[in-house]
């Protein structure tokens, strides 16, 4: 009889940031992730059923588990660039390790939780999501490699004087080294044949896809950063240059396409905030205009090249070939100037239309009261009156417009992309569940394919809002997917 499979536990985006600050105790301002105990308490239910079954699990976290993207301007940085010290200097592999420890620092409760699972004879994999891509730095992966394993080694190291245990320390340290095999770096997906596909899902959304996401050779080389910031989604260019300058609420909306809606409740929630950002940020827009339109030719061809080589091998390791390959294909890259026009031209062109449709026919209607009332034989005093009646008919209808336009849930658009990618990945590599986070929203959907197949995403354990979705819901989601079987 064959043994039962082991459990496959997901969960995604976290976006854990800094945690707290060491010299004023309170949490960094951009800080997102508050439930370390929450997830301290989940990692022990997990362990807790997996020895009671006497099988191990696997626990994958799926991309944007920690945010290097939403990091606060730190004013003693050293950056040498005028950009750098406005928004906070450009990632390196030294940086990204740096702040690697600034957050496990900043969430040892969290850590723990890792080291119990792994303490505990089970897997963990750590995917990249487009908020963490830089844990494909080897240097990156060394520094959380460190910070788990000592506590690894630290749980399981014997209490009384080292000196009469040397034995179980020998043990202690073996015990760690054999965590350490089952603490796994994946630069890109975890697949288990005809069982599951695991991938952030980034690469599905136009905002948010690289166009060459495997860069973890990058690490080596003196210009990668520059090469690196080459290829920054516009979704992750806003983020960094503008939606950090929100401070704590920027994950009302983590994405360009819902930026009326964002506009919309800072407009009611935050005006003097708006306004402060808007003129400090004038400078933004001419980024924007840079970013889109500068020549990137010599960098990409060097990320290319890196990319390309990772592709092939991760192909022949994985034995997907050629259907890795076609699954690299369906990211959705555009060229900046047409993102940029779709995601923020387009609903410039639509706020632009309906105001200038609006105001023709206010005017046209408030012109054919008007020359009614002049066509009225009466007098003076009476068209006087009915004049000002019109007017303020015509305020009171434009004021309850302003309000339907800034109070209305906005209809955003779904993850329809995530959903299509995901049928043409189970058809590919032929399992039954593919699962993605990234969009942070709940999602489980039946695929049209010939064999029954499903697309799971695990959301986030962060505060959201979702004014839109017809779901009984707290502001909190503690959502994960468990495979067994």
């Amino acid at each position: 009889m064959d043994a039962p499979l082991h459990d496959i536990v997901i969960v995604s985006d976290f976006h854990i940031g800094r945690g707290k600050n060491p010299k004023s105790g309170r949490y960094y301002e951009l800080e997102a992730f508050f439930y370390d105990d929450d997830f301290l308490s989940f990692c022990r239910r997990l362990v807790d059923e997996a020895q009671a079954r006497g099988e191990p699990f696997t626990l994958v976290f799926n991309g944007d588990t920690f945010d290097l993207l939403r990091i606060e301007r730190d004013v003693d940085s050293g950056a040498s660039t005028t950009r750098g010290r406005r928004f906070g200097p450009a990632m390196t592999p030294t940086l990204a390790s740096s702040l690697m420890a600034e957050i496990v620092e900043g969430h040892p409760i969290f850590f723990d939780a890792i080291a119990l699972v792994l303490a505990a004879g089970n897997t963990v994999v750590l995917l990249p999501g487009n908020h963490d891509l830089e844990i494909q730095w080897p240097s990156v992966q060394a520094e959380l490699r460190w910070a788990i394993l000592s506590r690894v080694a630290q749980n399981m190291s014997p209490k009384t004087d080292p000196d009469a245990r040397a034995e179980e320390l020998a043990e202690a340290a073996a015990a760690s080294d054999e965590a350490g095999a089952r603490l796994r770096f994946l630069p890109w997906f975890y697949h288990e044949p005809g069982r599951v596909w695991i991938e952030h899902g980034c690469q599905y959304d136009p905002e948010n896809a690289f166009r060459y996401l495997l860069r973890g050779e990058l690490d080596d080389r003196e210009d990668s950063i520059s090469e690196a910031e080459q290829d920054m989604p516009l979704g992750n260019f806003f983020q960094r240059y503008l939606y950090n300058a929100f401070g704590h609420i920027t994950f009302i909306v983590p994405s360009t396409r819902a930026n009326l809606r964002y506009f919309k409740w800072l407009a009611l929630n935050k005006p003097r905030l708006l306004l402060r950002v808007v003129l400090s940020h004038a400078r933004f827009w001419w980024h924007v205009v840079r970013r889109v339109t500068a020549p990137k030719t010599h960098a990409r061809r060097a990320l290319k090249t890196t990319h390309e080589k990772a592709l092939a091998r991760l192909a022949d390791e994985s034995g997907l070939g050629d259907r890795l390959h076609q699954i690299e294909a369906l990211k959705a890259v555009r060229g900046d100037i047409h993102q940029a026009v779709r995601s923020l031209g387009w609903q410039s062109l639509r706020v632009l239309t309906a105001a200038l449709v609006l105001a023709l026919a206010t005017f046209g209607l408030w012109f054919a009261g008007f020359h009614g009332i002049n066509q009225l034989r009466a007098g003076f005093v009476f068209k006087a009156s009915l004049f000002l009646l019109l007017d303020f008919f015509f305020l009171l209808v434009g004021m309850a417009g302003l309000g339907y336009a800034v109070l209305r849930t906005a209809h955003e658009p779904s993850s329809r992309p995530l959903r299509r990618a995901a049928a043409k990945i189970a058809a590919l590599v032929d399992v039954p569940i593919v699962s993605f986070g990234h969009t942070h929203e709940e999602v489980l959907w039946r695929l049209e394919l010939d064999r029954g197949a499903w697309y799971y995403n695990t959301g986030t354990w962060i505060a959201v809002f979702t004014h839109d979705v017809l779901i009984p819901r707290d502001r909190v989601q503690y959502t994960f997917l468990r495979i067994s079987g």
